[in-house]
């Protein structure tokens, strides 16, 4: 499973790519990560995630670029149902995750919590699965821990099965090659037939990142396409 320099381009994914190959640190064993059925996906009339991004204020956004570089990709919402913002921003020296809290004095602000990344570490890889006209025959599998030990949440689960196989295994490629996972959190943008995604796994060693947008949904799974970039950065020491 090979990974790019995040500023060269990508390749489209293929069928096999599940398959133990390179694409990890010499001399490791690379294994599959487990397959997962897709979970149901609640839908909201919010606002977009620029509505939120605004709302985070000038000064917080400055922070998190300042933090973890120049901005690859990023996503923002309501904090849990509320009326105040979070986001999520990935970018070339980190990946930056800012929460609503209150200060000293009990006024509202923002908790950042910023993992560093190794200097150019930061590769990426494009998933691409086309509509056929025939049932392509792949299906998912559902494993409580993730069947090699990534212990994810349901509803993270619910949410890869989603993806493509090839999306799916390259998140989780550094936690079931001995990566030990801390957190990791998704957001969704769409309807039932178009969504638009974004989803990051965080581990003590790696953090992966993949985003794109998945169209036809609604229909047979086969007439499903999908275009995603899957992106991978080394933790530097903290």
């Amino acid at each position: 499973m090979a990974w790019w320099p995040v500023r060269r381009g990508g390749v489209v994914g293929r069928r096999g790519s599940l398959e133990r190959r390179g694409g990890g640190p010499p001399g490791e064993r690379h294994v599959a990560g487990p397959l997962y059925e897709a979970g149901v996906l609640g839908f909201v009339d919010r606002p977009g995630r620029e509505f939120w991004w605004d709302r985070l204020g000038e000064g917080v956004r400055e922070r998190m670029e300042a933090r973890v570089g120049p901005v690859v990709d990023w996503w923002a919402y309501c904090h849990r149902g509320g009326e105040r913002p979070y986001a999520v921003v990935l970018g070339e020296r980190g990946l930056a995750e800012c929460t609503p809290t209150v200060n000293d004095r009990g006024r509202p602000a923002q908790l950042l919590t910023v993992v560093p990344f190794v200097p150019s570490s930061l590769r990426h890889a494009v998933v691409v699965r086309k509509a056929s006209r025939a049932p392509s025959g792949e299906g998912g599998r559902e494993d409580g821990l993730g069947g090699d030990g990534v212990p994810l949440s349901a509803r993270m689960r619910g949410f890869l099965g989603h993806l493509p196989e090839e999306a799916q295994a390259r998140l989780q490629w550094p936690y079931v090659n001995g990566d030990v996972l801390d957190r990791g959190d998704f957001h969704y943008r769409g309807d039932q037939n178009d969504l638009d995604v974004w989803c990051y796994l965080a581990g003590r060693r790696w953090v992966t990142f993949a985003s794109g947008h998945g169209a036809g949904l609604s229909g047979p799974a086969h007439r499903a396409s999908w275009r995603l970039v899957c992106r991978r950065a080394e933790v530097a020491v903290r």
